[in-house]
């Protein structure tokens, strides 16, 4: 784990996103920061290393600004991307959905499975990405 992110850290991400985070992520966030886990990465906020250095951990803010520069407005600007398969197919919360819960689902994008829920929030993706059970 990266080690926790401040509310501020945060906040400031959330509003150069133009997201705002459920809240089962933001807990992520502040508990752990991003995660590096056996066969996947979970995107999130930490204390970049020395510019020499590759980072050992995705950044939710580059990450989703990365996609929504290369895919020239076709990336809707509610997904938060946090996840991948190291393949074709990435996770990404849809933000569009946070309610009052202040949960929102996770949805897979690649071929043959555009926008399919495969977690009703983070904290179950979290939980099933664990367990090996994230199929699509």
């Amino acid at each position: 784990m990266a080690g926790p992110a401040s509310p501020r850290k945060i906040a400031a991400a959330e509003k150069e996103l133009g997201v705002e985070f459920p809240d089962g992520y933001r807990w992520f966030l502040g508990k752990y920061g991003a995660a590096l886990c056996e066969g996947f990465r979970i995107a999130g906020l930490f204390e970049e290393g020395p510019d020499d250095e590759p980072p050992l951990w995705s950044n939710v803010v580059t990450y989703t600004s990365q996609l929504r520069h290369a895919s020239h407005g076709r990336f809707p600007s509610h997904y938060l991307a946090i996840s991948d398969d190291g393949g074709d197919y990435k996770f990404y919360l849809d933000t569009s959905c946070l309610g009052l819960t202040r949960e929102c689902p996770v949805i897979v994008e690649g071929p043959g499975v555009d926008g399919k829920v495969v977690a009703g929030t983070f904290i179950e993706f979290l939980a099933r990405t664990f367990d090996d059970d994230i199929s699509f």
